[in-house]
């Protein structure tokens, strides 16, 4: 079962969008990982450690993991007393380590 839980879901794919007379534009889609694995936790929380600033978009990308999830993440984060939140705003949300 731990197997399971270590490996990360990334499928990346292309689609072709037919436009007027004849262009066509191509899309890449990727599909991220809902969870974050166990092993991956740690190395998560030793980066955002190490960083001065943190936002969700950098560490999804990095870590091929869905952004909704990392702000889940942050926020649990943010309770434990690791991270703090720095200027919120509506939209955009910035950690910084403590």
């Amino acid at each position: 079962m731990s197997d399971k839980k270590a490996k990360i879901l990334v499928r990346k794919d292309t689609l072709n969008l037919r436009r007027k007379y004849g262009r066509s534009k191509q899309i890449n889609v990727i599909e991220r990982d809902a969870y974050v694995p166990e092993g991956i936790e740690e190395d998560i929380k030793q980066d955002i450690l190490k960083r001065k600033a943190i936002t969700a978009t950098d560490i999804a990308v990095k870590y091929d993991i869905r952004v909704s999830t990392i702000k889940i993440l942050l926020e649990k984060y943010a309770k434990e007393g690791l991270i703090k939140l720095y200027k919120p705003s509506l939209n955009f949300k910035v950690y910084i380590p403590i």
